[in-house]
């Protein structure tokens, strides 16, 4: 195991904090097989991963990341809202 496949595992630990720091790495690294379970952490219960998620994909710029980061533009979180729109300008200026 890779230390990317590494991250990706730990973005389904049950702790928040773990995930949270996965999701760090994984848009630090910037590996396009991250893409997928990032897109999925936008989905988790805990805003603070959806956010860290949102700005991890920003960082990664894979046009996959898209149509997601759209839907998070309607999360609860303002937080998160507000990070999705600037992963997607990220996106779509390259």
């Amino acid at each position: 195991m890779d230390e990317v496949e590494g991250h990706i595992k730990a973005l389904r630990n049950k702790d928040w904090r773990v995930c949270q720091a996965a999701a760090v790495a994984l848009g630090e690294i910037g590996d396009p097989r991250a893409v997928e379970p990032l897109v999925r952490a936008l989905g988790d219960e805990s805003g603070g991963v959806r956010r860290v998620a949102a700005v991890a994909l920003g960082e990664i710029g894979d046009p996959r990341a898209v149509e997601p980061l759209t839907r998070a533009l309607k999360d609860e979180n303002q937080y998160v809202r507000r990070v999705a729109a600037g992963a997607l300008g990220k996106i779509l200026k390259k």
